[in-house]
């Protein structure tokens, strides 16, 4: 072998060829006192792992490495229509758990709220934003507005939240006075209280003691000093009738005013008031009439024609100036016959 010789094919014309590196010596297993054979420079051994001599392979330096290997892991295309490999899901909670979670979160969500609104209820329960400034009243008569405010327990300065509008429309409706009481509240510091008083139309007198009735019948009250005493009293009713038939009481009351109510717009009470409308046991009336105290017997209903009769009888006797102490207009057989009793 001579030094300079390269072991290679002869090159395709007007390509360079490059040296081809040198194969690195291999180690040898020595030991100690082993001697390496020298290797001489310019010449080429074989080895395991230098190429053959009729490798044909070179290198040039426009040639790139290789890249690494790398492991690609292809599917295969599947057949038209073949099924999906199945997903395996994701083990799920036991249903104890699950339920455990949401009625955590629920109570997580509660007591959030209840906490919120404590917090909102604190503040409008205490600050001075919301407190009674002004107080309306509207409807009262025989009650001045501090009494109607008094009986509802409605105060300047009291917090607007702590007054119970139905509570308090109940307790001023307890006056006997007072039919029907609506207080509002209208934020953020105003109360409007609306009353409904009840009207006294008449007395009623029974056993000894007088009470107020309305239009209606109804006896609302036992009257005292300071309530009206200028009004028409009914009766003939007695304690035993009201605690056997209280409901005929008040239908007897309300038919008796009716009656007063024809007269009035007769034009008789003009000249001769109605001081008295007495119920007799049968039911028939007798009306007491002005300061005369003219007895005028209606007997049984219908009255509207007899009430025509008796004002036409007084004023006759008006235009006379005579003076009559009883009217009777009560015949059942002759309803048009008057008949008139002189003082």
């Amino acid at each position: 072998m001579n030094a300079g010789r390269r072991s290679s094919a002869p090159p395709p014309p007007n390509r360079r060829i490059a040296p081809a590196p040198e194969a690195p010596a291999p180690k040898a297993n020595t030991r100690k006192g082993d001697s390496v054979p020298p290797v001489k420079r310019g010449t080429t051994s074989a080895s395991p792992s230098s190429p053959p001599p009729n490798d044909r392979r070179a290198s040039s330096p426009e040639d790139s490495p290789a890249p690494p290997a790398t492991s690609v892991s292809v599917r295969p295309p599947g057949r038209t229509g073949a099924a999906a490999p199945p997903v395996k899901k994701a083990p799920s909670l036991p249903r104890g758990l699950r339920w455990l979670q949401l009625l955590a979160g629920v109570v997580v969500v509660v007591a959030a709220s209840i906490g919120v609104g404590w917090g909102a209820r604190r503040y409008v329960m205490s600050s001075p934003r919301f407190a009674i400034r002004t107080v309306l009243i509207e409807g009262e008569q025989r009650r001045s507005a501090q009494q109607v405010a008094d009986a509802g327990a409605i105060a300047v300065g009291k917090n607007i939240f702590t007054l119970d509008p139905a509570m308090a429309g109940a307790a001023i409706a307890a006056d006997p006075w007072i039919e029907k009481a609506t207080v509002t509240r209208r934020l953020p510091s105003t109360i409007h209280v609306a009353v409904v008083e009840r009207e006294a139309r008449a007395l009623v007198a029974i056993g000894g003691d007088l009470y107020l009735a309305t239009r209606d019948g109804d006896l609302f009250k036992q009257r005292v000093d300071d309530d009206p005493a200028d009004l028409p009293v009914v009766t003939g009713i007695t304690p035993e009738h009201v605690a056997r038939d209280r409901p005929g009481v008040v239908l007897s009351v309300r038919r008796t005013l009716d009656v007063l109510d024809d007269i009035d717009r007769s034009g008789i009470s003009r000249r001769y008031p109605v001081e008295e409308l007495h119920v007799e046991k049968d039911g028939t009336l007798v009306f007491i009439l002005g300061k005369e105290a003219i007895a005028l017997h209606l007997g049984s209903p219908p009255y509207r024609d007899k009430i025509a009769q008796a004002a036409q009888v007084l004023n006759e006797l008006a235009r006379r100036k005579a003076n009559a102490s009883v009217i009777f207009l009560d015949s059942e057989a002759h309803p048009e016959r008057v008949v008139v009793r002189m003082r």
